[in-house]
């Protein structure tokens, strides 16, 4: 099975922010990205990342990119689904508080599966705060890793959860197949050492301070950008 390293900027802060209502960067006085080292080490030690041996990705303004990037591998052949995501992120990025929920259940389930990634039926509905429910919903990912900053991981849409349990696993419903489900603190994330495929970075201007971009370099470091 291939794998997906899936990264937000918005992770590396020392705090979050839920329920943006401004695009504005945030305020660099109240949300301080990590140190350098703190995320090499993370990178390298958690990750399993290496300068010596970089791995194709790309980087994204917006997040839900990351579901377009996946398309075009797809549609190369470059990328086999199903596939496994880590997804290293300030949010789950399921969709919460807006309709997505009721669109895919209601409307984009009932298309033949290999059209659903067509733009005229992802585009409305699809932005950075719901995407990786769009990749479900396209049978794409067959396993999600959710990694958790310490003041997240609490925007799951039960929903989505088999028997609306947070620790059960993706069913969006009786016709889909199942998605292995993990959540994982930050800090207690250590991949299992198989390597990954690609690599995705969102900067996520609208969750992030800009003083965050002086990290891109340091992502850049372990990226392939293709």
């Amino acid at each position: 099975m291939m794998r997906i390293l899936d990264l937000d900027l918005d992770f590396f802060l020392n705090k979050i922010v839920f329920w943006k209502k401004n695009n504005k960067r945030l305020n660099e006085k109240d949300y301080i990205p990590w140190k350098k080292d703190k995320l090499i080490n993370f990178l390298e030690n958690q990750c399993n990342l290496s300068k010596d041996n970089k791995i194709d990705g790309r980087i994204v303004k917006k997040h839900h990119e990351a579901f377009y990037f996946w398309n075009e591998l797809i549609n190369n052949n470059k990328l086999k689904t199903p596939f496994e995501v880590v997804h290293v992120d300030a949010h789950a990025d399921l969709g919460m508080g807006d309709n997505s929920y009721d669109y895919i259940v209601g409307e984009l389930l009932k298309i033949p599966p290999q059209k659903r990634n067509n733009p005229q039926y992802i585009d409305k509905y699809m932005n950075e705060g719901n995407y990786m429910a769009f990749a479900i919903a396209n049978r794409w990912i067959s396993k999600l890793t959710y990694i958790t900053h310490p003041s997240g991981g609490n925007d799951i849409l039960k929903e989505y959860l088999i028997d609306n349990e947070i620790t059960n696993n993706i069913k969006l419903n009786n016709d889909e197949p199942v998605v292995e489900f993990e959540k994982i603190q930050g800090k207690d994330y250590i991949d299992n050492g198989k390597y990954f495929d690609y690599i995705v970075l969102s900067i996520s201007p609208r969750y992030t301070p800009k003083s965050a971009d002086k990290l891109i370099p340091v992502f850049k470091e372990y990226i392939n950008e293709i």
